[in-house]
């Protein structure tokens, strides 16, 4: 994949200033909590005190280790949430604006589809079955 390519496959959210200024979260104004997707998998990168914000928390997820990937709407700001599929801390990143956090959920869905047509014994793509037209009006498909 040349590094064209991979700039168009990267994804970047995070939540919003005048969410954490509602929240009275001076952190999360300061350094908002971010999340990137890519073809390899999910990042995410949280500051948690502004005194100390060489002390963050960055953890990664695999693509091939995501279970779900939940979109929490709210009547201003968003939530989305990732969940590994060992099922412990789900990655939260809350405050998010809703077009980006649409967008975000949309692509990585339709990442996490992809690996779905590939089966995962031979990494071959499976074999779909072609049927003519002529017995589909019939109605003698398989």
């Amino acid at each position: 994949m040349t590094s064209t390519a991979a700039a168009y496959d990267l994804i970047q959210v995070r939540s919003s200033r005048l969410w954490a200024l509602v929240h009275f979260s001076f952190t999360r104004w300061l350094f908002p909590a971010r999340m990137v997707a890519d073809h390899v998998g999910i990042s995410t990168s949280v500051i948690r005190f502004w005194l100390t914000p060489w002390q963050r928390t960055d953890e990664h997820l695999p693509m091939s280790h995501i279970a779900e990937v939940t979109h929490s709407r709210g009547l201003i700001w968003d939530q989305i949430s990732v969940e590994s599929s060992g099922g412990l801390n789900p990655f939260v990143i809350p405050g998010l604006p809703k077009g980006q956090a649409r967008y975000f959920v949309e692509r990585v869905a339709s990442a996490l589809m992809k690996p779905a047509l590939i089966d995962s014994t031979s990494k071959r793509p499976v074999q779909r079955e072609k049927i003519s037209p002529s017995l589909v009006g019939r109605g003698q498909v398989p």
